[in-house]
């Protein structure tokens, strides 16, 4: 279900710095604010008395993975006004995301944009959980001692996990945060159960 904006709303939201966007970050910043207040005010109608369980909940919902996975379902990768080669990693598509919703925010006000996330963010509630789980709030949760060190190499990121000052795993990554992403879900799907 994705919503009209009007034409100066539209190229606000889509158009990429490399073309000479400058309102896209602002949006996104928004945007994101008030997809945290819809998911915060949906959450805790279900966990008032569990709010440790809404903020995880939330973590998830509102990660970089699951907004680019909304992102890429409503072809709003399609939309983007850029210049050059553009990276469409998981940040760049949720920016688009969160830039959107502002939009709509803008456009129709809080009840339109509310009802937009109701259909395309909370509908998938289940389906994102179960296969959006944040590996890295994860891992700091479960292993506090854990820290990720990257460090780049020409093009590409080198990515260390550590636990309790022990190197337990180490990826190359052209993307640090997809990279982030990876070497924690690596060590649950990986390593876990040897430690």
């Amino acid at each position: 279900m994705k919503v009209e904006l009007n034409h100066q709303t539209k190229d606000r939201v889509f158009r990429h710095s490399s073309a000479g966007g400058k309102f896209q970050k602002i949006y996104a910043f928004i945007g994101d604010g008030l997809i945290d207040l819809y998911l915060r005010q949906k959450l805790f109608q279900i966990y008032f008395n569990d709010l440790k369980h809404a903020s995880i909940e939330r973590s998830i919902l509102a990660s970089k993975r699951s907004l680019s996975y909304i992102s890429k379902e409503l072809n709003l990768d399609k939309e983007l006004i850029y210049v050059g080669n553009v990276n469409f990693s998981y940040d760049l598509l949720a920016t688009i995301f969160e830039a959107y919703c502002c939009g709509i925010y803008f456009d129709y006000g809080i009840e339109k944009l509310f009802r937009f996330l109701e259909s395309v963010l909370w509908s998938k509630r289940e389906f994102l959980l179960s296969n959006f789980d944040d590996f890295i709030s994860r891992l700091k949760r479960e292993f506090p001692n854990s820290k990720i060190k990257i460090e780049k190499i020409g093009s590409k990121y080198k990515i260390s996990l550590f636990i309790d000052n022990n190197l337990i795993l180490e990826i190359n990554h052209k993307n640090k945060e997809e990279g982030k992403y990876e070497i924690a879900k690596k060590f649950y799907s990986e390593i876990k159960n040897s430690i």
